[in-house]
């Protein structure tokens, strides 16, 4: 319900707003839709030598993709901050950051604000200059605003590291689009195994996707943005079996998961996972397909015999087994169901999210 009487609420988003949508892109939908905001800004993440932008992809939704003045070394965020502070932020009454490092400098002082934490950034693999820097930011937002978490895990280190435990308020699916879905028709001889996101070489355990791909035959498609190392992508795309499909519409990833006849999520099993409460681990539930999955990223947390948590060594021969079996019994949480619990942490922080 766009136009209600609800605050106005300004988004500093790591992710811009495309056509794979992500946390934020659904919340701030949800939030507008059902008139739990009046008004939202939605600020892409700036990058050097862009030009800035405005436009509105629904009535009371704003996106701004600000100007980098200058590079990051240089002071770059901390002056695109205040310009932001300036201008489209200047008549919020919340700010939600989720880019810590640009939001940290968009905080206006005695403002309510809160820090959505989707990634436990500075585990990442990271040179230590940007680790400083993620490190600087949150310990910043620690004292400046309240915060939530997308885990468990999440949560506990927030509480390790600032001595208070932020709510959880998990991912989601968009229950809808699973509903009346037509698979995606796939070619070759099966079995054909899905893994649906995004690709990146700190995430996905490429040596595990090439023994999958080897050991049970068929075909493994990997579906979503690529954000794969040079060596990783030419190991993957040398494999026959192994198809890079690239990032697909939001709309579309219904159909590519109803495809498979197994979903697969073979991640690393490090601290920066660890951290995450996967989409996939919501939208692969929705899709009623098998699933195994390395213990992480949401995954080692779930009890649902159509989900099959396997470590790297057991993995290939789980997938092997799940072929032609049940997917999970659980029905996921929606967006809109969970969108309303995140706005009760948003604009209501004490204490709950304090």
């Amino acid at each position: 319900m766009p136009g209600s009487s609800g605050p106005v609420v300004g988004c500093i988003s790591l992710e811009p707003w495309d056509e794979v949508w992500r946390r934020n892109q659904h919340f701030a939908w949800q939030l507008v839709e059902q008139g739990l905001v009046s008004r939202l800004v939605f600020v892409e993440p700036p990058r050097l030598g862009e030009r800035p932008r405005r436009w509105s992809p629904q009535p009371g939704i704003q996106v701004v993709r600000p100007l980098l003045p200058a590079p990051k070394r240089l002071g770059g965020l901390q002056l695109a901050g205040v310009l932001l502070r300036q201008t489209v932020l200047r008549r919020i009454d919340v700010l939600w950051v989720n880019d810590a490092t640009l939001g940290r400098h968009c905080v206006r002082k005695g403002a309510q604000a809160v820090y959505d934490v989707t990634d436990d950034w500075r585990t990442f693999d990271n040179p230590p200059y940007i680790r400083q820097r993620i490190v600087s930011a949150e310990d910043a937002l620690a004292r400046q605003a309240g915060t939530i978490v997308c885990s468990e895990v999440l949560a506990q280190r927030w509480e390790d590291r600032y001595g208070a435990r932020p709510p959880v308020v998990q991912n989601a699916v968009d229950l809808s689009a699973f509903k009346d879905v037509i698979p995606h028709k796939l070619d070759g001889p099966g079995p054909h195994v899905g893994y649906v996101g995004t690709l990146h070489s700190q995430r996905l355990d490429v040596d595990l996707v090439l023994r999958l791909a080897r050991e049970l035959g068929g075909a493994v498609h990997l579906v979503g943005p690529d954000s794969l190392d040079s060596e990783s992508r030419q190991r993957l795309a040398a494999e026959p079996r192994v198809h890079l499909h690239g990032p697909v519409p939001a709309s579309e990833v219904p159909g590519w998961m109803t495809a498979m006849d197994v979903l697969v999520c073979p991640h690393l099993v490090n601290d920066f996972t660890l951290s995450l409460d996967a989409i996939k681990a919501h939208e692969y539930a929705a899709a009623g397909r098998p699933v195994v999955a390395t213990p992480t990223s949401g995954f080692q947390l779930l009890d649902d015999a159509g989900i099959v948590v396997a470590p790297a060594e057991g993995f290939v021969a789980a997938a092997g087994a799940a072929v032609g079996g049940g997917g999970p019994a659980q029905r996921p949480t929606g967006w809109p169901e969970r969108a309303r619990a995140f706005s009760g942490c948003l604009l209501d922080p004490e204490p709950a999210c304090a």
